[in-house]
C-alpha cells in the first residue's frame, strides 16, 4: 500500500520540475507546502485524503479535491492554476489605490 507521504513525494518532484517552490512537511500529518519564488507568501499546503471507494486524492488546505493521487500530472496542473489565481487576486489587491 502506498502511503500519503509517498504520494506527496511524487507530487513534490513534479511540482519542483514545474518550477514551484516546494517545502516537504512530513513530520505530523504529511503535507507539501507549495509557493512561487516570485510570491513566497502566497501558497497552499497539499495533503492526501481518501475519496470515494477509498481512492486517495490530493486535497488543498481548504479541503478542495485536486486530483486522485494516481494522476500527478493533473494535480500539478490544478495546484499551478490555484496558485496563479491566488497571485492574481493578490496583485489586484496590491494595485488598489495606486495611480497608474
Amino acid at each position: 500500500m502506498v502511503t500519503a507521504t509517498e504520494h506527496l513525494e511524487r507530487l513534490a518532484v513534479a511540482l519542483d520540475g514545474a518550477g514551484w517552490t516546494v517545502d516537504r512537511r512530513y513530520s505530523g500529518p504529511p503535507l507539501v507546502r507549495v509557493s512561487s519564488s516570485k510570491a513566497p507568501h502566497i501558497g497552499d499546503s497539499i495533503g492526501v485524503k481518501d475519496g470515494v471507494g477509498g481512492v486517495p486524492w490530493f486535497v488543498s488546505s481548504c479541503g478542495d479535491p485536486l486530483a486522485p493521487c494516481h494522476d500527478v500530472r493533473r494535480a500539478c496542473a490544478e495546484v499551478g492554476e490555484l496558485l496563479s489565481l491566488l497571485a492574481a487576486v493578490q496583485a489586484a489587491r496590491s494595485s488598489r489605490g495606486r495611480v497608474i
